[in-house]
């Protein structure tokens, strides 16, 4: 009798570390997911922490001679996802900036409009 339950407790025992392991596994799983999510979204944006960045950049006016200041964001919560994009959206920035100040089709566009 004594035996039955020695074994029987024995294969309780473990009977529940093999559970307790299986749960961990799992858990460990989502971890990498969410790793794997977080690296993704982190390579897209191109900083490794997933936060919004500014920088101020200048726009030149050629035909006033003025140096405007834009500031540029990427990021979480900015908008624009990438830096890359920021820049082109600077740029655009600055043609427009440049378009109201000199007038239309004074070359600060694409092909020289």
């Amino acid at each position: 009798m004594k035996k039955i339950i020695l074994i029987a407790a024995i294969g309780v025992a473990g009977f529940t570390s093999a559970k307790n392991i299986d749960v961990k596994e799992k858990e460990k799983e989502k971890e990498d997911k969410k790793t794997e999510q977080t690296e993704k979204k982190t390579s897209e944006s191109g900083d490794p922490t997933g936060r919004m960045q500014c920088i101020s950049v200048g726009m030149y006016v050629w035909c006033t001679g003025e140096v405007a200041s834009d500031t540029v964001c990427w990021g979480s919560g900015s908008g624009t996802a990438t830096y890359e994009q920021a820049i082109a959206d600077s740029i655009h920035n600055s043609q427009l900036y440049t378009e109201f100040h000199c007038g239309l089709g004074t070359g600060s566009g694409p092909g020289g409009n």
